[in-house]
């Protein structure tokens, strides 16, 4: 009987703990024994009203489960069954694409608007999975509540850092950019992890940027200041991304000493019309008094282009420039903006 149940969320979280704590192997006689737990779940007043109407809707659930062999629990009321197991499978299918290496990396470029050099790249991560690609946007919720995202956050720093040493090799001293989530920021552990992997990569710290957002700031400000401190000792470059969408104040950047922000999308569409584009300005005015470079976001059409450059903002990051782009799509785009430009 689990009391107090503040949501369906905390309830599916503590199910998934349990199971774990249940299923843990047990030794009887040297011999080691594997305990499979099967979980069937009601809930007061919605599903029964009184003790024993709940256990025979638990029991219900508790059938369902033993009849769909791979699930651990069930809820006897269907809508929220059904949206935790497809959770629960997706969390599955995520831990099995990381060990079958469905994983990939996306980079896209960040360009100097003023001279069309590429002088950054954002690694984004992708899904291929046998049913085709999946967009992070599917994904990377399920794997942050999970703590999937400590292992995948790991994968991609340690690719993301082996193609910039594959790019300096080629002459391209172009730093990538790698958004860290809160758990891998908070991790007491994130400093010597990424730098093992600089050493193991070979990859010059200066050739990494990391990238947070603004609620990550806003967490524990002593923490994060101490961390960013950690990285600029290390030579890594900090920005803060989606610059806008959250309630930092100006002291904020100040404090926090980051070298660069990126102004979220969502302030750049629409420019030159509607209030984005004062919005937008402010903000390039404002980092612009903290000595900060700005990168903006979601950069689609010439118009943006002209009025970003009249506003003095220099580089931009979006689709009038390339989409994500694979290794072998980046490095012909490279070379070719290479010969363009010069």
């Amino acid at each position: 009987l689990k009391a107090h149940v503040s949501s369906n969320e905390d309830l599916y979280e503590y199910i998934l703990d349990l199971s774990k704590e249940l299923e843990r192997q047990i030794a009887i006689n040297d011999e080691e024994l594997i305990i499979d737990v099967s979980i069937g779940i009601s809930l007061y007043p919605s599903d029964a009203n009184h003790y024993a109407k709940l256990l025979k809707t638990a029991a219900s659930a508790l059938n369902n489960v033993k009849a769909n062999k791979g699930r651990r629990f069930e809820f006897y009321d269907k809508e929220i069954n059904s949206l935790s197991i497809q959770k629960y499978e997706l969390q599955n299918k995520l831990r099995n694409a990381l060990s079958n290496q469905e994983f990939i990396l996306h980079y896209q470029p960040q360009v100097d608007m003023a001279t069309n050099q590429i002088i950054g790249l954002e690694a984004l991560i992708r899904w291929n999975s046998p049913n085709g690609m999946v967009p992070p946007g599917s994904f990377i919720a399920i794997a942050e509540a999970s703590n999937l995202i400590i292992p995948l956050g790991e994968w991609v720093l340690e690719n993301a850092c082996e193609f910039g040493n594959k790019l300096a090799a080629l002459g391209y001293q172009t730093p990538i950019a790698v958004n860290l989530s809160m758990l891998q920021f908070k991790a007491p552990y994130i400093s010597e992890l990424i730098q093992s992997i600089l050493t193991r990569t070979e990859l010059p710290p200066e050739l990494l940027e990391l990238e947070i957002t603004e609620g990550i700031l806003m967490d524990n400000e002593d923490e994060c200041e101490s961390i960013i401190s950690e990285f600029h000792e290390m030579g890594i470059q900090v920005s803060i991304d989606d610059f806008g969408t959250g309630y930092s104040s100006l002291s904020y950047l100040k404090k926090f000493a980051v070298d660069k922000i990126k102004i979220d999308r969502s302030f750049i569409k629409g420019i030159p019309h509607l209030d984005n584009g004062t919005i937008a300005k402010v903000i390039i005015e404002l980092a612009g008094n903290f000595n900060l470079q700005v990168i903006a976001e979601g950069v689609e059409t010439l118009e943006q282009i002209d009025f970003l450059l009249k506003n003095n903002c220099h580089i931009a990051q979006g689709f009038y420039y390339a989409k994500p782009l694979g290794e072998d799509e980046l490095l012909a785009f490279m070379e070719k903006s290479k010969r363009d430009n010069g």
